[in-house]
């Protein structure tokens, strides 16, 4: 990982492969989960890959990179993390090791393995 961004540089091409170089192609994500809070942890932006599993781009690297505040009203549509989670339920589930630790977090640390 770089050391600006708590993401891979390989996450943040993918994410802007699939939303056409245009963050506002995604979603915002608002965190709402009753989860334990971890550095790192707050609002992130998704958008389906080629394979259609999600990928996330915390907000915070999003705008780290692109030098740009994220205005979540720009976005192709605004939902809460309790909303992401429930919507790829099963995904998560078959997906993570933990049902105890934040679903976003682990997923995170799986998309930025090398």
């Amino acid at each position: 990982m770089d050391r600006i961004l708590g993401v891979s540089y390989a996450t943040v091409a993918s994410f802007m492969e699939s939303a056409q170089g245009n963050y506002r192609n995604a979603f915002y994500v608002t965190c709402s989960c009753d989860y334990t809070r971890e550095s790192g942890c707050g609002d992130f932006l998704f958008i389906p890959g080629f394979d259609c599993k999600p990928i996330i781009l915390p907000v915070t690297d999003a705008e780290a990179f692109l030098n740009k505040q994220i205005d979540k009203n720009e976005c192709a549509g605004v939902m809460s993390s309790r909303t992401f989670i429930r919507f790829f339920h099963k995904w998560i589930e078959l997906t993570t090791s933990s049902a105890k630790d934040c679903p976003i977090q682990q997923l995170l640390h799986q998309m930025n393995q090398p």
